[in-house]
């Protein structure tokens, strides 16, 4: 960039500053119905302030309790409303599905990092409309069924791991997502230990979970920053942007040259973009771009939700040993000692479900969700929602409702169960935790399974408690999650040990058959 160049940046952004109060007190057109409350705006600022940099979820949640259910914010010329409720949430993102499924601009994930191709991101429309129906076709609910033997052939290999290796579960659950999804999408077979595939994941989801939630950087409350040169003061975020392109580019591209190159030599097992490159979808030829997007996000989308999920199962089994002897008890009754729990024990096993449920409900992968876009003016509950606002779904505050679920900050599995059958009276935190409406996750039913095959054998084979320190003292973990967009628990350290000799044996001889 120029020194002319700087200099009129400059003096937009000054320009843009003194517009932003008129902007302000202007916009709204005919509909003269009030905004949804908010914080004291300061300024042209706004509420810059009141914008949270940690723990978001926790910050907006007491904004809710302050304010009400819908939150306003505003920041510059950007609007944000912050949706607390469940009861809010279905009314607008399910009932009005058709103006609340569009995405904000992302200056710096989609502009700048490079994740314009993630379907999650996408704007609402056509060519959206065109990677869902890939998506809708090979993870529906019936759909993934025949994922159930390779979901199956994973998880052996999963226990095993965690049997020889314990203190590397981390690791070992990063791989079992991994090898799962890479199977299905590419035909990859990732290697046990330091696999290329699984660190690019495991790098690409961390620079989003970093650059993702919009107003992480300056640069998404001003998107006229990203033309400033990175040695400009304030401008390092260019340089991170850059680093993290590559990731993104990378994740695109490779896996897909791969399954490519394989199929010219005609070696490339089968999978999801193999059938696509030469089948198309029911007869109909796929763009190679929407093969493209559609396979990597996949490759993304498996190793983020799933991961997250069982790292929170694996800290609130650690913290909580009466509920993991309680689903062991079942367990024991249900299916036994002489096998493993398969897909279909399922429905027999209320309290190992609720468990699962309960780690959603207390964890969830996008506590803010996916910011949205609304497309039009709205007006809802005698407020107004003004047309191009930035709405954020509170997720975590939605399910650690006091008015939803009692005692909602304690790990309470029973709350889902009810005379030994599942408690329909609770809502399900899946109708929630997944999204709403037209965005809600394509890829849910496969998550879904996955996790619970997880929950159930980990459960049935292993006792897992708080490591120790040099004095033998037990090291409780923190409950925190790491902020951003995608979120987890922070890493930490427990003890996993087969629950006995039979249950050893049964690791062993299982996982040989693979």
């Amino acid at each position: 960039m120029s020194e002319l160049d700087t200099q009129t940046t400059m003096v937009s952004l000054f320009c843009l500053g003194l517009s932003i109060l008129i902007f302000e007190r202007t916009r709204g057109g005919l509909n003269k119905s009030p905004l949804p409350p908010g914080p004291p705006q300061h300024g042209i600022a706004g509420n810059i302030k009141d914008i949270p940099s940690t723990k978001e979820w926790e910050s907006y949640t007491a904004m809710g309790k302050k304010y009400g259910p819908i939150v306003y914010l505003r920041v510059l010329t950007r609007r944000i409303v912050v949706v607390n409720t469940m009861h809010v949430a279905a009314d607008l993102f399910d009932k009005r599905s058709n103006i609340y499924s569009d995405r904000p601009r992302f200056p710096m994930l989609n502009e700048l990092m490079g994740w314009w191709w993630n379907t999650g991101l996408m704007p609402y429309g056509s060519y959206w409309r065109e990677h869902r129906r890939v998506l809708h076709h090979y993870f529906n609910q019936d759909a993934v069924k025949r994922y159930y033997e390779l979901q199956t052939r994973t998880n052996l290999a999963f226990l095993r791991s965690l049997m020889e290796s314990p203190t590397d579960f981390w690791h070992h659950i990063r791989w079992s997502a991994g090898a799962n999804i890479l199977n299905l999408s590419y035909g990859i077979e990732v290697a046990p230990k330091n696999d290329p595939w699984i660190v690019l994941a495991d790098e690409s989801i961390e620079s989003i979970a970093k650059g993702g939630l919009p107003g992480s950087y300056f640069v998404d409350w001003l998107p006229v920053f990203k033309h400033l040169p990175e040695w400009f003061p304030g401008a390092g975020f260019k340089k991170r942007a850059r680093e993290w392109h590559q990731l993104s580019t990378r994740m695109l591209h490779a896996p897909l040259e791969w399954v490519k190159d394989q199929m010219s030599q005609g070696n490339a097992p089968p999978s999801m973009a193999a059938e696509l490159l030469e089948h198309g979808l029911e007869g109909r030829k796929v763009p190679m771009d929407v093969i493209r997007n559609v396979s990597a996000v996949i490759y993304l989308g498996g190793a983020d939700t799933t991961v997250s999920i069982i790292d929170a199962f694996f800290l609130c089994i650690t913290l909580h040993r009466d509920k993991q002897r309680a689903a062991q008890e079942e367990l024991d009754r249900v299916v036994g000692y002489g096998r493993m729990p398969v897909f279909s024990d399922r429905e027999s096993l209320p309290y190992v479900n609720a468990v699962m449920l309960e780690v959603m409900r207390m964890f969830p992968v996008t506590p803010l969700g996916i910011p949205r876009r609304v497309m039009e003016d709205d007006e809802y509950a005698g407020m107004r929602i003004p047309k191009g606002a930035t709405v954020l779904a509170n997720i975590w505050g939605m399910l650690r409702d006091e008015a939803e679920y009692d005692n909602p900050h304690v790990f309470v599995p029973e709350r889902f169960v009810k005379d030994g059958a599942v408690n329909t009276s609770i809502r399900d935190p899946r109708t929630v935790f997944f999204g709403f409406g037209k965005r809600i996750c394509a890829g849910r039913h496969f998550a879904d399974s996955s996790v619970w095959l997880v929950v159930a054998t980990v459960l049935a084979c292993f006792n897992i408690r708080p490591a120790k320190d040099e004095h033998g003292n037990d090291i409780i973990p923190s409950t925190e999650m790491r902020s951003g967009l995608l979120s987890c628990p922070l890493q930490f350290e427990c003890e996993i040990v087969p629950r006995s000799e039979d249950a050893r044996r049964l690791i062993l001889s299982t996982s040989d058959q693979i």
